[in-house]
């Protein structure tokens, strides 16, 4: 490990002063650090840098009410520590600041997004005019119990931000109403509306709300954005409940009852972005998965899940029950725009072909025939009380110049199921007999409490090896923060594996293109059981 340095102090630059904050006594600073962050080396993102390192004072959960169900925040002057480690991560992606127009620190991105969304409507307003004069550095969305959609905009002149927020909403045609609280503006559908959130909101605020603290008490750090509702208030109103049970069957309310509440928050922890969030759907994760911390430690992908097989059996059939409503159905209701003539076309072509176009059945008894797997047994002994593959680094150098099915016994792969053996090990006999069809040898290994399949016997060994030190790379703990407890987890070592394709010797066009890759080390999935809730995390770490 490397020596601990000193704190680093950044002295940034931003083009105003931030906000006088209404009734908070606590110092505005200036415009910081990120407007979307998650896909920041992967898609290009967008972000914004800061100036100074204290972003106190009031959030948007501070001036909306607590009978606020469903809620967004982003917010631009988060917290010193999160405004240096977003400084850093920005600085490893030159040329996707610029492709964004990132073009130096003191730039003010606030202009470059509300440029862009004025450019896309029929709107005759400037940035530099209309908004810039009164625009903040956070904002928050949110429905109520009453499903009132409101907005908290942050802002540093009232009388400026009610005309500007009024001329922004009439470029699309609607009216907005807005009152104000502690430096935001609360804009509602209506006046009535925008008075009565603030009303509530000075007698309790959403910040206030039971359920809310003690979700990100429990979450931490809030970062550049975050995420909260209340799903089981949520299941009470109508529209909610049915366009979710539309989408996700018969037991969405049940579902959503028992979920609770929900949290997710984006952040940055030293050179790591994280995506993470917790929920009350604790019985997802009863079972945990496979000791990923455990495999071998030139593991270089891994991904391991528990206690699914019990749910596949349940889910096929609700899974497969909605298909057979979607594509078995031989006539359907006279839809809007179809004349009575044209259904009843329809309906004699669908007599014609009574299993529709498509017939779930038909495929999936086609598909146990050629393969002799049996559906969703096979399924439920493959993921059994938990199921892990891993893939190590040996030889991962030759893979550009593997010529045939045969080469792949080259590489260290292996797929271990924790299930009954003799279930298990009848799967893998089959599962290794097709892979021998195409010419891939495939051995297995009975286990005493599963089975193992793997390219080689060196990986089917090492996949069961108990002591295994993958959990003591800093690259792992890194991007995998519940070590036992993890329920299940993907890990996938970007770092090295780039370094083993170098060493391929690719074109120089490929050779450039894992260069900058090279700026990702490692990214980690991962979710398990915390309490009374189950928690998640999605993480990227970086090269420092």
């Amino acid at each position: 490990m490397t020596e601990q340095q000193p704190p680093i102090t950044y002295e940034l630059s931003t083009p105003d002063e931030a906000p006088a904050g209404g009734g908070r006594n606590t110092k505005r600073l200036a415009f910081g650090a990120i407007a979307t962050v998650v896909v920041l080396a992967l898609a290009g993102g967008a972000f914004a840098v800061v100036k100074k390192l204290d972003g106190g004072g009031a959030q948007p959960h501070d001036v909306l009410p607590s009978s606020v169900v469903a809620y967004a925040r982003v917010d631009v002057d988060p917290s010193a520590s999160q405004k240096i480690a977003l400084f850093k991560l920005i600085r490893k992606f030159p040329e996707a600041a610029d492709d964004v127009g990132i073009k130096s620190a003191d730039q003010d991105v606030r202009k470059l997004l509300v440029e862009e969304a004025l450019e896309e409507g029929d709107c005759d307003l400037s940035y530099d005019d209309d908004v810039k004069p009164w625009l903040g550095s956070r904002i928050g969305v949110a429905l109520d119990d009453e499903q009132v959609p409101l907005v908290a905009i942050q802002v540093s002149d009232e009388e400026k931000a009610e005309k500007g927020i009024k001329d922004l909403f009439a470029c699309d045609d609607e009216k907005a109403a807005v009152a104000f609280l502690d430096g935001y503006a609360i804009v509602a559908e209506t006046q009535k509306q925008a008075d009565a959130a603030v009303k509530a909101a000075e007698k309790k605020p959403l910040a206030d709300n039971a359920a809310f603290a003690s979700d990100f008490e429990d979450l931490g750090e809030q970062g550049v954005a975050s995420a909260w509702g209340d799903f089981e208030a949520l299941a009470e109103i109508p529209d909610f409940k049915a366009g979710f049970a539309s989408a996700a069957g018969p037991d969405t309310e049940k579902m959503l009852k028992q979920a609770g509440t929900m949290a997710t928050t984006l952040r940055v922890d030293g050179s790591t972005l994280e995506l993470a969030g917790l929920s009350g759907l604790t019985d997802a994760y009863d079972t945990k998965g496979g000791s990923l911390d455990k495999l071998p430690a030139d593991t270089v992908a891994a991904l391991s899940v528990g206690g699914v097989g019990k749910q596949v059996s349940a889910q096929y059939d609700a899974f497969f029950s909605q298909l057979d409503r979607g594509f078995g159905s031989p006539a359907l209701e006279p839809a809007d725009g179809l004349t009575p003539e044209q259904q009843d076309a329809y309906d004699d072509f669908m007599a014609d072909e009574p299993v529709g176009l498509f017939d779930p059945a038909a495929m999936i008894a086609e598909f146990e025939r050629s393969t002799g797997l049996k559906l969703p047994e096979d399924l439920e002994t493959l993921f059994g009380e938990s199921l892990t593959v891993s893939i190590g680094s040996s030889n991962l150098e030759n893979v550009p110049a593997l010529s045939g099915p045969a080469d792949v016994a080259e590489l260290d792969v292996a797929l271990k199921m924790t299930t009954d053996p003799a279930k298990a090990i009848d799967l893998a006999t089959r599962l290794a007999a097709l892979a021998s069809q195409v010419g891939i040898e495939l051995p297995t290994k009975e286990t005493d409490d599963g089975a193992i399949i793997a390219t080689n016997e060196d990986a089917a060994e090492a996949i069961d090896t108990p002591n295994g030190k993958l959990g003591d790379d800093d690259t792992f703990t890194s991007v995998m923060p519940y070590g036992d407890d993890t329920a299940f987890g993907l890990f996938v070592d970007v770092g090295t594996i780039l370094d083993k394709l170098m060493e391929a010797d690719p074109p120089d066009d490929v050779a450039k293109d894992i260069e900058e890759a090279r700026t990702v080390k490692a990214v980690g999935l991962s979710g398990g059981k915390d309490g009374e809730h189950s928690v998640f995390s999605l993480r990227v770490s970086f090269a420092k």
